[in-house]
């Protein structure tokens, strides 16, 4: 290169625009200060800048949503932007993990999942922290204001992903199944959430591996308990991804105690694949996941003493093609599949459960000039789900001489679904988006129908007003419409949503975002216990609350507050009146604070807190005639356990050597080693309660480095 082509680079922004599909954006304006371009047919641009150093440029199209990035000259930038909902003017600014879309959307960038204490640089974990979801567990499982977690729907990259757990039944599963090393954005919806999600009663958790802007590289993690591999080579216009991992905690149950209850130390393994290419006039993605992992353990339940073993695998798959049908019409087509098998044995209790699923989807977006824009589409879902086994009939009763519900029944799940929504930009500062969908459910016979909608008016720049509402159905749980073990006559469960929301950002020095929430929803049609039909339609509840989050940035600090206050009530399964169920938990507070301490080393801490679960009180127990205790119970939900509050503390060092970049980390998890409470156990015959404590119930210290290259 020439030294006159040298000072130009220095001091000249190059880049590329794309849009939906990942097609080049053409008549995108870039702006650095002062100075403009628009981008070219190929959306491509280039401003002359005063000197070097990093700048911010702000990227606009019409009918797109905004995006403030950082640049330098002589780095090339490669930006991807995405339709605006509702019309309203909505800023994205890059790695801030704070977003506002169609109903109400927290996004979680890399960084906030990797940098957050007490979070193992898990997504699942680190969602947990977003205000809405409950922090009374140390499972990976999301408690969304008030529902259940098989309420969240879950998609990794277009496909629905059923089981994203390793050691699922464990707390629920401890850690999620993908790596985060390749995930570039989190989207998680906790309520009001657009007509293009169905199955889905409470939320939804959107898992993107798509990387517009390749480089090649490679990373390698070591820390205790785990350890992995990563890899991105960009080959030709195409791209490679990849990532592998293995955790094994056998060195921290050593060190803290816990090795003595573990007949197998839990082990896992998964593996992620990706690959990214031009297809046509769009691109083509297509995703692999393995994970599989076992553990032996000794464990109390309820009152049975016993090994308890588990195993799972899952294998998932999805092709995803994002592109143009003509000029103006924009095309996606997905499909994906996964299938799994879950085992594990209990003294005579246990279930081994073989699932495959199956998913398609189509869906087409229609601009009408910059405030008009309709989107459609059409998805289903095929399922087989194997259980073989049996379980208790009353889960707070695990006496071997006690009934069983026995499984021993294939059935066939499936779903058929459409949906449109139409977006319209009523004037600059109000945006309206009303959307309908329709489900048929085939095991129920059964049609839904569905209407959503959200209004946006925006005060002034940074400030924003958001209404919304509409109704949400999910079929009940597979075990719950098992035609042997369960009732094959159930209804579609639904929901209804409504809120009100208020966003707000600030910039300057400090940058500041804060969210209000309020909201309510109604459930129908929730499955009930029966005497006579084992379960029922006939349940029903509520649930109402406010969320909060405010989020700040400072030049050596940043943070955020999320609290959550929660009220709710169901009628559902074992409680048959209006009232407390183990998802009532009404106040969660997590509060995250990071400091530069000085270039290149940062302190942070996570301190969680939430009231406990409800349970139910045992206030004695009766003689079983075929051996054994049998409890009595006190009002169903009637008691509380402890509340839960963790402190964690990481320290952490950025390096440079050589041609190595790297992060080395130590950390202190439950630093006030507080002993939480998961579930009180009691003896055989109930007359004395011990409680079962929490994986992190003692002061662990944890430690790792990565390097990348």
């Amino acid at each position: 290169m020439s030294l006159v082509a040298l000072i130009q680079a220095a001091v000249e922004l190059t880049g590329v625009v794309l849009g939906p599909g990942g097609l080049p954006l053409p008549r995108a304006l870039v702006t650095v200060g002062d100075r403009q371009v628009q981008t070219d047919a190929q959306g491509r641009f280039r401003l002359a800048l005063p000197g070097p150093g990093l700048v911010a440029v702000r990227i606009t199209a019409p009918g797109m949503e905004a995006q403030t990035r950082e640049g330098r000259p002589g780095e090339p930038l490669q930006v991807l932007l995405s339709p605006a909902p509702q019309g309203a003017v909505v800023e994205v600014v890059e790695g801030s993990g704070y977003s506002s879309q169609e109903g109400t959307t927290s996004t979680l960038s890399r960084m906030d999942i990797y940098t957050t204490p007490g979070a193992a640089a898990d997504v699942l974990q680190a969602a947990k922290g977003l205000p809405g979801v409950s922090n009374a567990s140390e499972g990976a499982e999301l408690f969304v204001r008030g529902g259940k977690p098989e309420e969240v729907g879950l998609w990794l990259n277009g496909g629905r992903l059923t089981r994203p757990f390793h050691h699922p039944s464990t707390q629920g599963g401890i850690f999620s199944a993908v790596d985060t090393a390749l995930v570039t954005r989190v989207d998680f919806v906790p309520g009001a959430f657009s007509a293009r999600y169905g199955d889905a009663l409470s939320a939804v958790l959107d898992i993107s591996t798509d990387q517009p802007s390749p480089k090649s590289t490679q990373a390698l993690m070591l820390t205790l308990p785990t350890q992995g591999f990563s890899l991105e080579r960009p080959v030709g216009e195409s791209v490679f991804r990849a990532s592998a991992r293995r955790s094994d905690p056998v060195l921290l149950d050593r060190w803290y105690g816990l090795a003595s209850t573990f007949e197998e130390s839990p082990l896992s393994h998964d593996v992620q694949l990706n690959w990214q290419q031009p297809l046509g006039n769009g691109r083509l993605a297509a995703t692999g996941l393995f994970s599989k992992d076992h553990l032996a353990t000794d464990v109390t339940i309820a009152n049975l003493k016993d090994s308890y073993r588990n195993q799972s695998e899952t294998r998932f798959g999805a092709l995803q093609w994002n592109g143009a049908l003509g000029e103006r019409v924009g095309l996606t087509l997905a499909a994906s599949g996964s299938a799994s098998r879950l085992a594990w044995t209990f003294n005579q209790w246990g279930i081994s459960q073989d699932e495959r699923n199956r998913s398609a989807r189509a869906e087409l977006t229609l601009p009408f000039g910059e405030d008009f824009t309709l989107e459609g589409g059409a998805d289903l879902d095929r399922g087989r789900v194997d259980p073989t086994g049996q379980v208790p009939a009353d889960l707070s009763n695990w006496n071997p001489a006690s009934g069983a519900r026995i499984f021993a029944y294939g059935f066939n799940p499936s779903r058929d679904g459409a949906y449109l929504t139409a977006r319209l930009r009523l004037s600059p500062s109000w945006g309206l988006s009303l959307g309908g969908r329709t489900d048929h459910y085939g095991l129920m016979h059964e049609t839904t129908r569905d209407l959503r909608g959200t209004l946006s008016w925006l005060l002034r720049e940074g400030l924003t007003f958001r209404l919304a509402g509409g109704s949400f159905h999910q079929a009940p749980p597979a075990d719950r419409i098992d035609p042997h073990a369960g009732n094959p006559n159930l209804r579609v469960m639904r929901a209804t949503h409504a809120l009100v929301s208020l966003d707000a950002a600030w910039k300057g020095e400090a940058a500041w975002n804060l969210r209000v929430e309020a909201y309510r929803k109604d459930y129908d049609r929730l499955v009930a216990n029966d005497p006579v039909r084992r379960y029922s339609s006939a349940g029903r509840g509520y649930a109402q609350g406010l969320d909060l989050l405010l989020k700040a940035t400072l030049p050596r600090w940043r943070g955020w507050i999320g609290y959550g206050y929660l009220d709710t009530r169901r009628k559902e399964e074992k409680q048959l009146v209006l009232g407390p169920v183990p998802t009532s938990v009404p106040h969660n507070l997590t509060v995250v604070s990071a400091h530069t301490l000085a270039p290149g080393w940062e302190l942070a801490a996570t301190f969680r807190y939430a009231s406990g679960p409800t349970v139910t009180p045992v206030l004695g127990a009766t003689p079983n005639p075929g051996g054994g205790w049998d409890p009595v119970e006190g009002p169903v939900y009637g008691d509380r356990l402890p509340v839960y509050h963790r402190l964690d503390l990481r320290l952490t060092r950025l390096y440079r050597a050589g041609p190595f970049t790297g992060a080395a980390f130590a950390e202190v998890m439950n630093l006030l080693n507080r002993h939480n409470v998961t579930a009180y156990t009691y003896s055989a015959d109930f007359s004395q309660r011990s409680v079962n404590e929490s994986y992190f119930s003692r002061r662990i210290l944890v430690a790792g480095l990565t390097l990348s290259w």
